[in-house]
């Protein structure tokens, strides 16, 4: 008897889009035991990018994906879809780990997965409206615009050029989107907007019509040297990849926890009012005070998300459900949309949704192999993971296949994170570190003045910055 997937309309906009309400045919559940070369747990773009590169290279390889739920269920059927060329960990946390010439190829090898995301979509005929526009990273106060220009003074100093990077005067800012009392923006050539639903689930088909096998509707119970059980089957297997991302505490604890947020959707917006936004050029919109990502959709809808006005935590690593989000959530992030475009105050939101990101103890992305369990961990991307998966894809594949390459040799490779601490004490660091940000925050946005306090709930968190 064939198994579907209920209102899918409720894991995102996306979603909704795709399928409405209908429900979705799942692909067969795994049961027995299954031998394959690899098998990876998750369907999400880790472990389908790793797939993808590994059969790109040896169509011939047996490849078994094992899914709890859906494959793009997660994060990757969820988050805004801003392709960015970022990630997490500053560049002095990278720095101890890898010399100024290996962090310049690191950051290279991210720019460049930002075009190889497009070109495997144009082969694989993914239709998931890439389109590479850059990044408007928007400053609103001088305190923004300062770290804006130290951030991009600071690309100069890594030989990261204007290539990549640049600052654009009020003038260039409103001449591309007019954000109300936007003063000056950072813009990051190398980003692309992207329907990140329809990436999730064209990417599952391709790498099935490559040769994997995807199971879906199987949540793994545990993961072994060699093996990755559910209640009913198991995969054998030399190579396991875990590409579980922020649903990973139900089988291993302490390793990754989830963090919570939301997402809303306006309804289509009429040509007159985009004829005030602008916005033509559909580059990605970044934010702050509080931080927020914003999408004008093919379609001709805004997305926004973001941080948001709660503990993004929930005791014991409980995911988010399925559905809306939080009023008060849905309430402040409309709030900020119209405080960046006035003229959408009578623009009514379509509709909201919840997901989670996964974050490690340092707050940065790896790629470890136990070349003695043939055990691999990917991931950590802390809500970076559109471009950086790619990366982990092709990264993983070439340790699968024991290749020495520019790309093994990068800082996240190897880079072993210490655990989190055990409940009750990381919920309750995590509802003192949420009133820490929140308040630093606050008092940057009235004061314009930098927060101590928004720096000591990052570094107790264990967040040093991002590169990009």
């Amino acid at each position: 008897m064939s198994r579907t997937f209920e209102q899918p309309n409720l894991l995102s906009h996306w979603f909704n889009q795709m399928y409405g309400e209908q429900p979705i045919p799942m692909r067969a559940q795994l049961q027995g035991d299954v031998d394959a070369d690899v098998c990876i747990v998750g369907a999400g773009y880790t472990g389908l990018w790793t797939a993808y590169y590994l059969l790109k290279e040896s169509p011939d390889i047996k490849i078994a994906i094992v899914e709890a739920k859906i494959s793009g269920y997660g994060a990757s059927g969820r988050n805004g879809g801003a392709l960015i060329a970022q990630f997490n960990g500053s560049r002095e946390y990278w720095l101890k780990r890898t010399d100024r010439a290996g962090l310049l190829a690191f950051e290279r090898a991210v720019h460049q997965s930002v075009d190889d995301v497009g070109q495997a979509v144009k082969e694989s005929g993914i239709d998931c409206s890439y389109s590479k526009n850059g990044v408007v990273m928007v400053a609103r106060n001088e305190l923004e615009l300062t770290r804006f220009q130290d951030s991009v003074d600071e690309d100069r100093d890594y030989n990261i050029g204007e290539d990549f990077s640049r600052m654009l005067t009020r003038e260039e800012v409103l001449s591309r989107i007019n954000i109300d009392g936007a003063i000056g923006a950072r813009l990051n050539l190398s980003c692309a907007s992207i329907n990140p639903g329809k990436l999730a689930r064209g990417l599952a088909d391709a790498v099935e019509r490559l040769g994997a096998t995807i199971y879906e509707g199987s949540p793994v119970t545990k993961i072994l040297s060699g093996a990755a059980i559910t209640e009913i089957g198991r995969v054998k297997a030399k190579f396991i990849v875990r590409a579980t991302e922020a649903y990973t505490e139900s089988f291993q604890t302490n390793k990754v926890v989830p963090v919570h947020t939301s997402m809303l959707v306006t309804e289509q917006i009429p040509e007159k009012i985009w004829n005030k936004i602008g916005w033509s050029g559909q580059e990605a919109l970044l934010a702050e005070h509080p931080f927020l990502h914003l999408q004008h959709t093919p379609d001709h809808r805004i997305t926004i998300g973001g941080d948001d006005n709660r503990i993004p935590y929930l005791y014991g690593s409980k995911p988010s459900p399925d559905g809306p989000a939080l009023k008060k959530v849905a309430d402040m992030h409309q709030r900020e949309l119209v405080r960046l475009f006035p003229v959408l105050q009578n623009i009514k939101i379509e509709s909201s949704w919840q997901g989670i990101f996964g974050a490690t103890r340092h707050w940065a992305p790896s790629t470890i192999l136990d070349e003695k369990t043939g055990l691999i961990t990917a991931g950590g991307y802390v809500g970076e993971g559109l471009a950086f998966s790619n990366l982990t894809g092709q990264t993983t594949a070439d340790l699968i296949w024991g290749h020495s390459t520019p790309l093994t040799k990068l800082p996240f490779v190897g880079n072993h994170q210490r655990n989190w601490e055990p409940e009750p004490f990381r919920y309750l660091g995590a509802v003192g570190i949420s009133w820490m940000r929140h308040v630093g925050e606050r008092n940057e946005r009235r004061t314009g003045k930098h927060s101590l306090l928004f720096d000591w709930g990052n570094r107790i968190a264990g967040f040093t910055g991002n590169v990009g």
